[in-house]
């Protein structure tokens, strides 16, 4: 072990030479659906052509007037351009493409009044009839509609492929845009004419030889990823990013798939699911792009594995059906909580960019604000001086630029309005957009309060990105005292980021352990302080090489005589891959020597992923690990993250077979997404309690469980008391007092409200029964709903002693993210009022994912990732008792 001297090392370290960083134009383009774009591929093509390019014939006739030319501000007609761009399309900007030509003019004819969007399906389903009876021959028992997208794969490649394709060749740009199809291959007439023949498009049977035929009978939501020369990128098996047809032998297939359908692509649609570990980062030019296509942006298991892969743009593709509507609930503050609030809470999302599809296709609507998204910042007040955000809210920072709606909020002209009339006068407008309102628009192109008055948008941003995953350095402002001492950084590094700490003490001795990336791979490391926190020793963990295997997400835990320490990660088996994992454990003794070589925790199953390990030890000194475990299948044969545990025998230097914590069957919805995340443990008078949280509600939920033995589970329980939809609660911690209490926090939005808040609850029962929630803490106290805006707190931590609960999160209520604490002195039935752990102050920048640990009868200490300096480095900070 090496002992560091604390500030002189992280100064040295962290505040060297700076990183460079490049620039990347980006552009999120926000079309209006229309038939008339679907009539012939021409059509398609000079729809999508005329929104890049000002220039072209047809721009006015089919782009509304003021949207902005993309191709006048790239190069070489703008010679300051930075050298890489990036254009976004939404999700489903390929829909309409499934109605070209002569199969579909009857489809495109259709009125609402004959049926709209089901009738013209099925009249679609009948003109594609050969087609859907190859498909179903070759891949039988597909649900609702799925036939349909498989036998219109030769119109739909035709028309978006090949238009998205060549707009990337044509301007020399990066191009994202999404579909519902199929992989597929290209076949020639010379080689397969009759194939040909039944699949092609018989408008152009005289004018192309070739078609595009489906491979694989799972038609999926994805988004294409198009390289300057026409290539689509995607990740292969190790998660490198390859490109396609050239490395896919000659399949062509979209980048990333959407993995949370919604119910209507379920059924009647039948889509198929991606899989959630196949959202890898695509390693490109213009950054390393993640894609959260419209559901998957509110997913906690989505998000938290993505930022663990560290992309630093995320595409949310969107196709919102609905925007200004209805007053109750709002439906800009519920899409707040997806990639915008994920973009506030994830260190590695540096932006994310926000494509969205508006018009009427018969009688679905599509409507939303398309925007560019970065990080909120301290002074959060200097970015609320105009407003800047989503109609019907108020300001908020870290918006770059939002696409405008079809009227400005009235805030704009009466900045003394009220919130509530602010929304009913915008849904006076929103109404006479719906099919059917009977409000006709001037104009073809025109938009406004009328049927169909959608407006389209073009939003451009040059984006500052770091070369390199390592943030560049910088120079923090002045800390200021907090009832906490000063920050302690146990381990400055000069290459890397350290992540995901935990902290535990003892009689003294404080123990932390996080993730560093500072041999490459990151690896997980154990600081030992033998004085209360003033000074560490620091030293590796594991038995592999240094930097040779990706080790993250440590555990950690002390037995309670003190005497030994467990240290306990997950680690991928190749590489940066995630479909393949192993859940370790290491002991050590109260000075932080190692005994004995590391132990495998998860009985093999070497082709399923392994996340997130948990840690408790019982009162004979034997672990309890959990972790999430990929082994399980779905139905239709999709990995699924459920929880398992195992414990240690013999003083944790073996570990029994792994066994199934979670039990109960989903809902029809979730039965493709059975997914659990985030497990916590503890342990109390001979029992394990287990608490995660679980969408087999088609929500997400806290569940919690308790064993006696370690080796079988009693039936879950749900923990959070929310009812309606869109509930997202998540990283649940638990904590037991000795006198028979259990205690709970966790992250909770519900109501479709646009912010999250700490919420806790306890059960003297066993975990029987848990209290009615109550929130703990006070961002919102005082609020002034007419002005103010709400923020987030996420990823508590919980510690007991005694009637002593304290409780420590990352809160974003001063702009980024700091760490706040509260504190109860009646075991949970109240807590004081919250203050502020961290000492960063004013600087702007990040401080996340609190630990908290309490020493009892001596100190309270907190652990965080903090990134003042740049890099993120684990700080320590200690309050006395």
């Amino acid at each position: 072990m090496t002992r560091l001297p604390v500030v002189a090392a992280i100064c040295a370290a962290l505040l060297g030479s700076p990183a460079l960083a490049h620039p990347v134009r980006v552009f999120v383009v926000n079309p209006r659906v229309e038939l008339r774009s679907a009539d012939t591929y021409a059509d398609f093509r000079d729809k999508m052509f005329a929104l890049v390019d000002a220039s072209h014939p047809r721009r006015a006739e089919l782009v509304q007037a003021g949207v902005q030319d993309i191709a006048a501000h790239l190069r070489p007609r703008d010679l300051n351009a930075p050298a890489d761009a990036l254009i976004v399309f939404p999700e489903d900007v390929g829909l309409a493409a499934g109605l070209i030509g002569s199969r579909g003019e009857a489809a495109r004819k259709v009125t609402l009044e004959q049926g709209g969007s089901t009738t013209a399906f099925f009249i679609l389903t009948m003109a594609y009839q050969p087609q859907v009876d190859y498909y179903t021959g070759r891949y039988p028992g597909l649900p609702g509609l799925a036939y349909l997208f498989l036998g219109a794969t030769d119109t739909y490649y035709r028309a978006f492929y090949e238009t998205f394709r060549d707009l990337a060749m044509t301007y020399g740009v990066y191009v994202a845009a999404s579909v519902n199809v199929a992989p597929a291959q290209r076949i020639e007439a010379a080689d397969q004419p009759d194939l040909v023949a039944l699949l092609r498009d018989p408008d152009e049977a005289e004018t192309r030889t070739y078609a595009y035929e489906a491979v694989a009978g799972t038609p999926v939501n994805t988004l294409f990823v198009f390289a300057p020369d026409g290539q689509i990128l995607l990740p292969d098996a190790h998660a490198n990013t390859v490109r396609s047809p050239s490395q896919t032998g000659g399949v062509l297939r979209g980048s990333l798939d959407k993995a949370y359908l919604t119910e209507i692509e379920q059924d009647p649609l039948g889509l198929s699911f991606g899989a959630v570990r196949n959202l890898d980062v695509l390693e490109t030019p213009v950054g390393r792009l993640a894609s959260v296509t419209s559901k998957d942006a509110w997913m906690i298991d989505v998000n938290d594995r993505y930022d663990a892969k560290q992309p630093e743009l995320v595409i949310q593709p969107e196709a919102f059906d609905s925007w200004a509507f209805q007053v109750d609930p709002w439906l800009p503050d519920g899409f707040k909580a997806g990639g915008f609030a994920q973009v506030q809470r994830n260190p590695s999302f540096l932006f994310n960019l926000t494509p969205c599809l508006v018009g009427n296709l018969f009688d679905v609507t599509f409507d939303g604000q398309g925007a560019i998204l970065g990080k909120r910042r301290k002074p959060v007040a200097a970015e609320l001086a105009v407003p800047n955000g989503w109609i019907g809210q108020n300001s908020d920072g870290g918006f770059v630029t939002v696409a405008p709606w079809i009227v400005d909020d009235p805030i704009v002209s009466q900045p003394t309005l009220g919130l509530a009339r602010r929304r009913a006068a915008l849904v006076q407008s929103g109404v006479a957009l719906l099919p059917g309102s009977g409000v006709h628009c001037a104009s073809p192109n025109g938009f406004g309060a009328c049927e169909d008055g959608y407006r389209e948008s073009v939003l451009q941003a040059d984006l500052a990105l770091p070369d390199g995953v390592q943030p560049p350095a910088r120079t923090p402002t002045a800390t200021v005292p907090t009832a906490f001492d000063p920050a302690r950084f146990p381990s400055a590094s000069a290459l890397g980021e350290q992540r995901r700490p935990r902290i535990a003490a003892f009689g003294g001795n404080v123990y932390a352990t996080w993730q560093d990336s500072r041999d490459g791979f990151e690896n997980i490391y154990l600081a030992v302080s033998q004085d209360g926190g003033q000074t560490f020793a620091v030293q590796r963990v594991s038995d592999n090489p240094a930097g040779a295997v990706v080790e993250l997400r440590p555990a950690l835990a002390v037995r309670r005589d003190g005497a030994q320490v467990f240290v306990a990660w997950q680690e991928f088996c190749d590489g940066r891959a995630d479909d393949c994992g192993r859940i370790k454990l290491a002991r050590f003794d109260a000075a932080g020597q190692k005994l004995g070589p590391d132990l495998r925790v998860d009985n093999g199953a070497d082709d399923a992923g392994k996340w997130n390990p948990a840690l408790a030890i019982d009162a004979t000194g034997n672990p309890l690990v959990v972790w999430v475990d990929e082994r399980d299948r779905s139905p239709g044969g999709l990995p699924l993250e459920h929880i398992y545990a195992s414990r240690g025998r013999a003083g944790g230097t073996n570990l029994g077979r792994a066994v199934r914590v979670d039990r109960g069957a989903p809902t029809s919805f979730a039965a493709e997404l059975d997914n659990k995340w985030a497990p916590n443990v503890a342990v109390q008078s001979g029992s394990f309690f287990v608490a995660w949280t679980d969408f087999r509600n088609y929500q997400w939920d806290i569940y919690m469980t308790r064993s006696r033995t370690g080796a079988s589970f009693e039936r879950n329980r749900r923990v959070d008391d929310a009812i309606g939809p869109e509930r997202i609660h998540d990283h649940p911690a638990l904590a037991t007092d000795g006198r028979g209490t259990l205690h709970a926090v966790w992250a909770d939005r519900r109501a479709q409200d646009p912010d999250t808040d700490i919420r806790y609850a306890r059960s003297t029962d066993g975990g029987r029964h848990f209290s009615p929630s109550l929130v703990v803490d006070r961002a919102e106290q005082g609020l002034n709903a007419n002005t103010d805006t709400p923020s987030n707190q996420w990823s508590p931590d919980i510690a007991v002693a005694g009637a002593d609960v304290f409780v420590a999160w990352q809160d974003n209520r001063l702009g980024d993210n700091d760490i706040f604490f509260a504190h109860s002195r009646d075991g949970g039935a109240s807590f004081d009022a919250d203050e502020r752990v961290d000492d960063s102050g004013n600087d702007p920048s990040d401080q996340s994912h609190p630990s908290v640990a309490v020493d009892s009868g001596r100190a309270l200490y907190v652990a965080w990732e903090d990134e003042r300096f740049g890099p993120s480095a684990i700080a320590v900070a200690r309050r006395g008792l």
